[in-house]
């Protein structure tokens, strides 16, 4: 082999060199995509909203973390208005990208964690610490305004995963409700049919006004 390649012409020997260092390269740094350039886009706008951002070496933590536990302990509209903001915000940006990138964008760990969880905790706010009544008792306090936020994270979570994990996703949510409102309340699948806590929750809103 070694007298092979000292037969060689050096041309051919530095052209061998060039086309396995690229060859190397593609392998090692797949080339820059739409997605790619989509989700960077993504985490300069969302900087601070649900990335952390750094200022003078001190990492400040992204409003997210604020806004969500102000919206646990208020539980009320001036209380969660700001993380109503930032959710609709992560899912508006989610929204802009092509339908090819939006599952690369949705799957960010951070998007992913914020849509989940604000769709969970809207589920929960508007259901309370028993089931509502079906009709405007299951929107609890909220308004028009936090049910479209509602809908535009529901509609993201939709394009990027489908109805099948949309419904995986109610399921699991349905799972967690309060059945009623005791020291140790048992959960609303013990108490109600699948249906009927479908009937009573967030889920059951129709999103074709909003």
């Amino acid at each position: 082999m070694e007298n092979f390649l000292n037969s060689l012409p050096k041309s051919v020997l530095a052209i061998s060199a060039i086309s396995i260092g690229i060859v190397l390269f593609m392998l090692f740094s797949p080339p820059h995509t739409i997605c790619d350039t989509q989700e960077a886009t993504l985490r300069e706008h969302q900087a601070g909203n649900i990335f952390p951002i750094e200022i003078k070496k001190n990492k400040i933590p992204p409003t997210l973390v604020r806004a969500k536990e102000s919206c646990q302990l208020g539980n009320s509209a001036g209380s969660c208005y700001e993380y109503f903001m930032v959710l609709k915000k992560v899912a508006d940006d989610v929204a802009q990208a092509s339908s090819q990138c939006t599952k690369q964008l949705f799957d960010v760990a951070e998007v992913k964690a914020a849509l989940n969880d604000g769709i969970e905790m809207m589920a929960r706010l508007a259901w309370g610490v028993k089931p509502p009544e079906p009709g405007l008792e299951r929107f609890g306090w909220m308004q028009e305004a936090d049910l479209a936020i509602f809908c535009r994270l529901k509609s993201v979570y939709l394009r990027a995963n489908g109805e099948e994990a949309w419904a995986a996703l109610r399921h699991v949510v349905s799972t967690k409700l309060p059945g009623e409102e005791a020291e140790e309340p048992r959960k609303a699948k013990d108490l109600l049919s699948e249906q009927d806590i479908w009937n009573r929750s967030l889920f059951s809103l129709r999103c074709d006004s909003f």
